[in-house]
């Protein structure tokens, strides 16, 4: 009955905010995760000097964003760059005050997640469209959250040095999650820029053989001058991933009374022990962009050395080389007997095994990537509506795994040459557009397409922006080495599979005077490649059609704000693509400040999804399968918290899994076989350093 009743607030209380217009709202301060490579929100890069405003005003003035802890420091410029063309991006920094807390969750990643339960554990997203394509390393794709690349990296010039430290923490000595992170960076002069960030997770986990530890070190620096721009990266990564298969008996988590003795998730019995997954990534980048141009002369001026100069066209160079690994390794090697058969104790879960000695199966991967680009800057002249960018690119990549035999090391070479091009105008308001296109032209991406676009416009109603952007690709993409071959203990395949075709159109619409967000997409699918109820890896031949519709609306009366995120999405084969037909994320919290210095957000959330056959995780693959045997969903994960802002000091406390305190049957899957952490308290700071 209560869980009932919790759903059914929840879901009038979202009515309630789409159908009270009259409501003054302000902008979510997600907005800063929206600006990204390609993205149009931006309307430029950034060509301006250090301590001049730049197109980052114009996203918190002009949508209304709320400022975060470093809105102080105008001498700071922060960027994305494109890592095959150099093309830079204005970015918002990772210090946004609004619901901090929520970035420091699993949950936060997504309107729904599903994921093992500890921080930094494999996790997926049950939104479709957040998934990004599979990584030629596809066992990257359980841990993207987390990892460190040249594309996502927030690059900085300032005037001042710099530091952030980061610490979150939950849990006693036992079952204690802690991150650390830190970030350091200063200029050496005007031009050039040098960084340090530190990422350092340890969840110990709170049920049995669960722990995470993450090792993230990462060096970064910029030289940006008139004539010449560039870039490095590197980065040095480890994540060590200790597995369980899940927990054998729910009931521990739905009713617990029934067990009839006393017990700490510890002791909920797991499948295995003694197992882990291990993956690393090393990362090295380094671009550079020379610009072609003249001096811009003021007519009142005598001397060219006064001009402003005005960059015409660019020729840019980049060059990556990631190395990879990954790691399956159990010493749950005991000896048991089932059916009359001896084996491991390990053994027992899996249908094959194509070696008898203890599981031990890794693989490596490198990737030596290089791009030459040629761009025709936007806006040199007043006539030149867009800029022009064409690419080529070629990729050497090598494998290296354990053959079915257990004693030799399967190698594999391949190379891809890929030709694109960027067609983008980011200047001016009344439209923007960015068009994408590669094409792979030699090796064993030939024939791989990718074409994309997306624009927005907006017209001033009643004083106010409205906004409408669409976005649509067609892609036409080779399988990836890793699933057409693969050989360990307990799986093994072959196969030559066909390409996958992805057509899709989305819409987004903003409306400022109610800040409501509705957004809708289609997207068809052919050879879509999954793992089946098996857990082999197979391949949809019939074309599959996912429909997204989505509201975001936000409302702000006084002190009280109510922020609410639904997903509708259908999937016409959910054998293959299953989804959750409804999500909802919802915000209920006070703020204001309590002194002049001090900024407080009281308030409690939680995320929600209706019922449906959610993907499970197998740890010998590393990859999520499609299930029939357990349904979950209809239970929200919710918590209770306070954020508060002090000065250039973040910091919050909460109580997570709160509504497992008072809904009966208790069922806070993520997964089959894996609840999310039990009731919890949490806390978290954040400093921001400089002079």
């Amino acid at each position: 009955m209560k869980q009932k009743l919790f759903i059914s607030v929840f879901i009038w209380s979202f009515c309630i905010v789409v159908l009270y217009p009259q409501a003054r709202v302000i902008m979510p301060d997600s907005i800063g995760n929206q600006v990204t490579n390609g993205s149009l929100i931006v309307p430029q890069e950034t060509q301006l000097p250090i301590g001049q405003s730049n197109q980052i005003d114009h996203l918190i003035h002009d949508h209304g964003a709320e400022a975060d802890s470093l809105q102080r420091l105008a001498q700071m410029t922060i960027w994305t760059i494109d890592t095959r063309t150099g093309d830079r991006f204005p970015a918002l920094s990772d210090t946004l005050l609004h619901n901090y807390q929520h970035t420091t969750l699993p949950d936060g990643e997504s309107v729904a997640m599903g994921f093992l339960g500890p921080l930094g554990a494999p996790s997926i997203s049950k939104i479709f469209n957040d998934r990004p394509e599979t990584e030629q390393f596809v066992f990257n794709n359980p841990y993207l959250s987390y990892l460190k690349k040249a594309e996502d990296l927030l690059f900085v010039n300032t005037r001042v040095p710099y530091a952030r430290l980061d610490y979150q923490r939950s849990g006693n000595k036992q079952t204690r999650e802690e991150q650390f992170g830190a970030r350091l960076t200063s200029n050496f002069g005007k031009s050039l820029n040098v960084g340090l960030d530190v990422d350092l997770l340890n969840a110990r986990g709170f049920y049995n053989s669960q722990s995470v530890k993450h090792n993230n070190f990462s060096l970064f620096g910029n030289y940006l001058s008139d004539r010449f721009e560039g870039h490095a990266f590197m980065n040095l990564g480890k994540i060590s991933n200790f597995e369980n298969g899940g927990i054998t008996d729910e009931t521990f988590i739905t009713d617990p009374e029934s067990i009839q003795q006393s017990f700490t998730p510890r002791d909920i019995p797991v499948k295995f022990t003694d197992t882990w997954n291990t993956v690393g990534n090393n990362r090295f980048f380094i671009s550079g962009r020379y610009n072609l141009g003249y001096k811009d002369t003021p007519k009142d001026s005598l001397s060219r050395a006064t001009g402003e100069f005005i960059p015409v066209a660019s020729l840019g160079f980049s060059s990556q080389y990631t190395q990879q690994f990954r790691r399956f390794l159990s010493y749950d090697t005991a000896y048991v007997n089932v059916d009359g058969v001896q084996m491991q104790n390990i053994d027992r879960f899996y249908a094959n095994r194509y070696y008898n000695e203890a599981v031990d199966d890794s693989i490596h991967y490198t990737s030596f990537k290089n791009t030459a680009s040629l761009s025709l800057r936007e806006g040199f002249k007043e006539w030149v509506k867009f800029g022009l960018t064409a690419f080529l690119e070629y990729d050497l990549r090598n494998y290296s795994m354990r053959d079915t035999v257990g004693t030799n090391r399967l190698q594999h070479r391949e190379s891809a040459v890929t030709i694109g091009g960027v067609l983008n105008k980011q200047q001016g308001d009344n439209l923007l557009f960015n068009l994408r296109a590669d094409l792979g032209v030699l090796g064993v991406n030939l024939g791989e397409f990718r074409a994309m676009g997306d624009a927005e416009t907006g017209f001033n109603l009643a004083g106010k922006r409205v906004i409408l952007s669409a976005d649509a690709y067609i892609k036409n993409l080779r399988p990836k080495y890793l699933q057409n071959n693969y050989y360990s203990k307990y799986f093994k395949w072959n196969h030559d599979f066909g390409d996958i075709r992805r057509v899709y159109l989305g819409g987004k619409l903003f409306i400022p005077f109610t800040n409501t967000t509705l957004s809708a997409s289609v997207e068809n699918i052919q050879n879509w490649i999954y793992f089946d109820q098996n857990k082999n890896i197979a391949q949809e031949s019939e074309n599959i059609q996912i429909l997204t519709a989505r509201v975001d609306q936000n409302i702000s009366l006084g002190i009280f704000n109510w922020d609410n995120q639904v997903v509708y999405q259908t999937s016409s084969n959910q054998d293959v693509v299953p989804l959750p037909e409804l999500s909802l994320y919802s915000n209920m919290y006070l703020k204001t400040k309590i002194v002049n210095e001090l900024t407080l957000q009281f308030g409690i959330d939680a995320h929600y999804h209706t019922k449906y056959y959610v993907q499970g995780y197998e740890p010998a693959l590393l990859q999520f399968y499609n299930q029939k045997e357990k349904e979950i969903g209809n239970y929200p994960i919710s918590t209770v918290y306070a954020n508060m802002h002090l000065k250039q000091t973040r910091f919050f406390v909460m109580l997570y899994n709160v509504a497992s305190r008072v809904i009966k049957p208790q069922e806070y899957f993520s997964l089959p076989g894996y609840p999310v952490n039990p009731f919890i308290f949490k806390m978290g700071l954040s400093v921001n350093l400089h002079n």
